[in-house]
């Protein structure tokens, strides 16, 4: 007994031994296998930390389970950065034989905890999940080189969310909460599937519109699998869709490029209720406390192949026979609902397609709304259809309320239409009879995050040309609007996706609040981010003329008043042609485009006729202003300007300062700057008194913007008493590269010097004027400008020096050295405001002389840097 035990115990032991020290001693050749197969056949970023790598015995004895934490993988080339897949954990089950006799690894279970699936199709067929390098040839496949083989039977995914959009298809998919586990020996090529899938939220588009929002999804699926011939037939397959129940039967195969299917489907449960489930908002809380009765049915089939040139033939059928639903909430119920809807193409050929809908009608209280149409060709469709009755819409939204739109209203209507789209096209509207009005009683539409869209009251007649709206008013948020007029080709605009509605219509407004429209909160208002807006996509299939009127109209920081033009939309693309305004307490004219055409990349090209605008409110609510005129924060009056200006917009609807440009004049009336650190850069340095105001008093500026900077034309302007001339630019960062030349009398020490100069030569000279310019170079940034002195000039544009050396041109003799020195002093006195004695000029022009030669010798340093800054740049 006592060497039983010992046997037992130590078997125990190296059984725990084992399993201890198996997934330790094997680590390094798995994670090496696994590299090793990354490098070879993945073309992406793989993304793991080895120390994150975990493996062991003991979750799925005798496999192994290798699991990786914060597993992802990311795109290169077109799709670099892109997150393809993301796990918080990754596992994956192996067989231990394998690994230990040193075969190629075989997986044979995956579990994935947390994943994130992005899915991304491009219009060019480029997909984000083609991440396998291609094999040079097939034999390549199946070496003994293989360092991990799939034996996979079983799988699991926890709590995943997967995003399946393809832009070729126009196809989205969205799963968000997902649950799945599946078993099937994939080392077999025959053999039976089982999946369980749940989703706690699904939804699907195609072409751009949305056919399920936020549903609960559940599939049950037994497969029976081949996969020589690629074909799966559906032996129990089950999907639930909110309450909505559906069965399977058939089989789906791929053995080409072509898809094979034969598919039957139908309800298993014809409660009304169930179907009631899969109208949007009805499966929020208070679904279940619905009162409910009547029944439906619901099947069809999906029956041939589906290619590039084909579709499969199809058929559906649905029926509601004496249905009612009442909320609790609500006093009336929506009673007598019934419909017959068939829709069929047998052959796959859309020419051969036919819809009918019979019978369709709902009553609610005494009112009774009635339709029914018939649709052949699903290609170039010929239909006869009819609505007439009321429709409450307070009491069909409140019976079940959705948490994310509410509407409400009355809508009359009385139609009938019948004609073909092949009379559409031709424009033969005496073969299509189309009658009837439509009538809008406080109609409102309210989603969530979104101004509340209400129609008062609507009046609107058909006929096969056009549909006039006699009175169209109502409010979006605050924003209010009254409209008049006619749309035309409108069945061709409901029928073909391509087809452009056009209206020619009268639009008058006490208020439109556009920072509302665009999505900016009061918040974002008062706050200091006041440019919180989204871009305007201006859709491309309408084609309106607005002669609009406003009192009043809000954007951005902006207040318009008494705004009065015409406003065009076409092809994406918006034209004032043009819009008059008050605002900024002056008046402005703006002609030009807005164009969306490139959402990604907007843009506008306006010509802006302004008059008696306020400068410091344009400082204040024009951004661009503050960029490119930042003196403009120290300046008070007003100016007028004829200015065309164009440029790119982002996507927060501000301008891309850097593809700006434009040009124009600018007259400022009466202004003045005071206060300004540029302003007392000057006049420190010049020494001259009362210079710290400027004033600018009908003045004249040629502006252009270009490659992102602001420059202006000389202009004239007055510093104190003295006369000041200006010229130069402000880049985007606010950097300054002005000249400013001011211009001060010599008074009567220009005479002395003038004097002195004549005695010399024997004869009268007139070398200083009566005036000299004192030039200043302007750089550096508003806030912290450098002010620099440059050459100083007479009235005529020449330099002290020129003007001196041609009087003295005749006169070469021993006195010249005598009569330079003067002439150099002289230079200096004009420098110096003309304030210094004459006693100093023979040793100021010595010391000129001196500085001359420096500066001849700092000359050739920066040509030095100046041609190093044309091969290499300026370090930008």
């Amino acid at each position: 007994m006592k060497k039983l035990l010992i046997i037992l115990g130590s078997i125990i032991a190296l059984f725990v031994l084992t399993i201890v020290l198996v997934p330790i001693l094997f680590k390094d050749r798995i994670v090496s296998a696994v590299q090793t197969e990354i490098d070879k056949s993945i073309n992406a970023q793989v993304n793991f930390d080895p120390s994150k790598i975990d493996i062991s015995l003991l979750s799925d004895f005798p496999n192994l389970t290798l699991g990786v934490r914060d597993f992802s993988i990311t795109g290169n080339d077109t799709f670099e950065g892109d997150t393809l897949f993301a796990a918080k954990d990754f596992s994956v089950e192996m067989d231990i034989v394998a690994i230990i006799k040193g075969d190629p690894l075989n997986i044979k279970g995956i579990m994935l905890d947390q994943p994130l699936i992005n899915i991304l199709v491009l219009e060019d067929g480029s997909a984000n999940y083609d991440i396998t390098y291609p094999s040079e040839d097939a034999e390549e496949e199946t070496t003994s080189d293989e360092e991990i083989k799939l034996g996979i039977d079983h799988w699991e995914i926890i709590n995943g969310r997967i995003n399946y959009y393809d832009q070729m298809s126009d196809v989205a998919i969205s799963l968000i909460g997902v649950n799945h586990e599946g078993n099937g020996d994939f080392t077999q090529t025959v053999f039976d599937m089982q999946t369980q899938t749940t989703a706690e939220d699904f939804s699907f588009a195609y072409d751009g519109d949305v056919y399920v929002a936020h549903k609960t999804l559940k599939a049950d699926l037994f497969l029976g699998m081949d996969l020589d011939s690629m074909k799966f037939t559906f032996k129990d397959a089950k999907a639930t869709l909110n309450e909505f129940h559906l069965n399977f039967d058939g089989f789906f195969a791929m053995p080409t490029d072509d898809y094979e299917m034969d598919i039957n489907f139908a309800t298993t449960d014809t409660e009304f209720k169930n179907i009631l489930s899969l109208v949007p908002g009805m499966y929020a809380d208070g679904f279940e406390d619905l009162e409910t009765k009547g029944e439906f049915d619901f099947s069809g089939f999906v029956k041939g192949i589906y290619n590039e040139t084909s579709m499969p033939g199809f058929a559906v059928d649905l029926v509601v026979r004496d249905a009612f639903v009442k909320s609790p909430d609500v006093p009336l119920p929506v009673e007598k609902i019934a419909m017959e809807m068939h829709a069929e193409s047998k052959s796959g050929d859309m020419s051969d397609g036919f819809l009918e809908v019979k019978d369709f009608g709902l009553t609610i209280d005494k009112d009774r709304f009635t339709a029914k149409a018939k649709v052949n060709n699903f290609d170039s469709p010929s239909w006869d259809l009819s609505m007439q009755g009321a429709l409450n819409l307070d009491i069909i939204s409140s019976i079940e309320p959705s948490q994310d739109f509410k509407m409400g209203g009355i809508i009359n209507a009385n139609i009938n239409s019948k004609g073909s789209y092949a009379d559409v096209e031709n424009e033969d509207y005496s073969k299509l009879q189309t009658t009837g009005d439509l009538k809008m009683q406080n109609f409102s539409y309210a989603e969530k995050g979104a101004p509340d869209f209400i129609i008062s009251n609507a009046v609107m007649d058909f006929n096969p040309e056009s549909i006039n709206l006699t009175t169209l008013k109502g409010n979006y948020g605050k924003s209010d609007f009254s409209l008049n007029g006619s749309l035309s080709n409108y069945i061709a605009y409901a029928i073909d996706d391509s087809a452009v509605i056009k209206g020619n219509m009268k639009l008058t407004s006490t208020l439109l609040d556009i920072n509302e429209m665009m999505g900016v909160s009061e918040e974002d208002e008062t706050s200091e981010d006041t440019t919180a807006m989204e871009v305007v996509v201006i859709p491309k299939d309408i084609d309106f003329i607005f002669d609009a009127t406003a009192q009043t109209i809000t954007y951005d920081n902006f207040i318009m008043k008494n705004a009065v033009g015409q406003i065009k939309v076409k092809d994406g693309i918006l034209t004032l042609d043009p819009l008059k305004v008050d605002m900024l307490d002056g008046y402005i004219k703006m002609t030009g485009l807005y164009n969306s055409q490139d959402e990604y990349d907007p843009k506008f090209d306006f010509r802006l006729d302004v008059s008696n605008l306020s400068i410091p409110e344009t400082y204040k609510n024009v951004i661009t202003v503050q960029k490119f005129v930042p003196i403009a924060q120290k300046m008070e009056g007003k100016f007028s300007t004829d200015f065309s200006i164009n440029g790119l917009l982002t996507q927060e609807m501000m301008p891309d300062f850097s593809t700006l440009s434009g040009s124009g004049v600018i007259n400022i009336v009466n202004a003045a700057v005071k206060d300004s650190k540029v302003i007392k850069g000057v006049t420190s340095l010049s020494k001259l008194d009362n210079t710290n105001e400027v004033v600018l008093d009908d003045v004249r500026v040629q502006a252009e913007i270009n490659d992102g900077r602001l420059s202006v034309e000389p202009f004239d302007v007055k510093m104190g008493k003295y006369k000041a001339t200006i010229d130069g630019s402000t880049g985007l960062e606010g950097d300054l590269a002005y000249n400013l030349q001011l211009n001060v009398p010599t008074g009567s020490i220009g005479q002395a010097a003038n004097s002195a100069i004549s005695d010399l030569l024997g004869s009268n000279v007139n070398a200083v004027g009566n005036s000299v310019n004192l030039n200043f170079n302007i750089r550096g940034t508003y806030d912290d400008p450098k002010i620099g002195l440059g050459k100083t000039t007479t009235e005529g544009g020449s330099s002290i020096t020129s003007s001196v050396k041609d009087q003295l041109s005749d006169k070469i003799d021993e006195g010249k050295k005598l009569l330079k020195d003067s002439a150099e002093a002289t230079i200096q006195i004009a420098k110096d405001s003309a304030k210094s004695e004459a006693e100093r000029l023979k040793k100021k022009a010595e010391e000129e002389a001196r500085k001359k030669a420096e500066e001849e010798k700092e000359k050739l340093k920066d040509k030095a840097k100046n041609k190093l800054k044309d091969m290499f740049g300026d370090g930008r």
